[in-house]
């Protein structure tokens, strides 16, 4: 009887020990890397604010400078304008959906 005892003991050690390597492995694959901050409220405003004032501000110029050299003005700044809004709406759409994807991790 000590026999089957022991193998018992042994296999239900075996898969304690492969239970907690893979619990292990998930914790390390959710863990932030060592050098690498969570990303803070702050931050996340500024990139926002910046991906949108960013292309609104691309778009005026180059409306600005169509108005210049065509000399359609003002439709080119407002259309050059409106295509930036646009743009900067998109930008801060991706980044969002960067920053989601990363917090996320790999779940698929």
């Amino acid at each position: 009887m000590s026999g089957e005892n022991d193998s018992q003991r042994n296999n239900s050690r075996a898969d304690l020990d492969e239970l907690q390597q893979r619990i292990d492995a998930k914790r390390a694959k959710h863990e932030e890397p060592a050098g690498r901050q969570p990303n803070s409220a702050w931050s996340l405003g500024m990139r926002y604010g910046s991906e949108f004032f960013g292309g609104v501000l691309v778009g005026g110029v180059l409306g600005y400078v169509l108005d210049a050299l065509v000399g359609i003005s003002p439709w080119g700044l407002i259309i050059g304008t409106m295509l930036g809004f646009a743009a900067g709406t998109l930008n801060v759409v991706r980044a969002a959906r960067e920053i989601t994807s990363e917090s996320d991790g790999d779940n698929a």
